[in-house]
């Protein structure tokens, strides 16, 4: 199928990128020369109408804009200026892709930013807020049908003294180095989080004692070579009835568990 545009795309393109620089929407692209302020786009518009998955002919075009450093919202303005400059030449097909196009980035990018908003800038785990609100989900929903799920709570040995010893850089590797490493041994279904400064949890769902020993096995087994941590782990429904007493659990035995590595 060809596109539904009729006029010169090249044109069109050139009279899109004049109006975003006339109307300041764009700034990004002032620093670039023509062709890198045309880019995709002539691209782009010619092809408008031949895919009917709007929002992935929106997420190639956002790729090569945002790769020349332009912003989500300097995307969104410019493919706006667009939709104005196809209207004004009568080109209706075209300027409804357009708008299904805007549509689909504008909800990528607003479910990424929702997504960022949950994870840890340093690890890209769950944050502590989003991980004890899912924590408080998964033990209600193990409730609600009889389901089992096991909380483990991590803390990085000797990590303070490291870190003050080598320098934050060195803690921030550490970090990243075992967020990376949970990340790798946690199921799809199974939840990972930073929870503190050096301290991480994994919520294991449909996991008993066992499941818990062998993940702890592999979990050890893929962590780089003087990277230790401690750990404890609870249960649910065998040993505890809510997330707060899973905390609360797992919390002593990750003490004890400490305190036996540092005797």
């Amino acid at each position: 199928m060809q596109g539904v545009v009729r006029l010169s795309a090249w044109d069109l393109a050139v009279e899109c990128v004049e109006e975003a620089l006339a109307t300041g929407v764009v700034p990004s692209l002032e620093r670039l020369g023509r062709l890198g302020q045309l880019g995709s786009l002539p691209s782009f518009i010619a092809a408008l109408g031949e895919d009917d998955d709007a929002a992935e002919l929106a997420a190639d075009f956002a790729r090569e804009r945002e790769s020349l450093g332009l912003a989500p919202a300097e995307v969104a303005a410019e493919l706006l200026t667009l939709g104005r400059v196809l209207e004004r030449h009568d080109e209706p097909e075209a300027r409804a892709v357009v708008d299904r196009c805007l549509v689909g980035y504008v909800g990528r990018v607003t479910a990424e930013l929702a997504d960022s908003a949950r994870r840890d800038p340093l690890t890209g785990l769950l944050n502590h807020r989003a991980f004890h609100a899912q924590l408080a989900a998964e033990a209600a929903r193990a409730r609600r049908y009889r389901g089992r799920i096991a909380l483990v709570l991590f803390d990085l040995d000797r990590f303070k003294e490291t870190n003050d010893r080598e320098g934050h850089q060195e803690g921030d590797r550490l970090l990243r180095a075992f967020a990376s490493a949970l990340a790798g041994t946690v199921r799809e279904t199974d939840l990972a989080g930073r929870i503190g400064g050096d301290e991480f949890a994994a919520l294991l769902l449909e996991a008993g004692p066992r499941d818990v020993d062998a993940f702890l096995d592999r979990l050890r087994a893929g962590l780089p070579e003087g990277l230790l941590v401690s750990a404890g782990a609870a249960h649910l429904p065998a040993e505890c009835s809510a997330a707060e007493q899973l905390l609360q659990v797992a919390d002593r035995r990750l003490y004890s568990d400490k305190t036996a590595r540092a005797a």
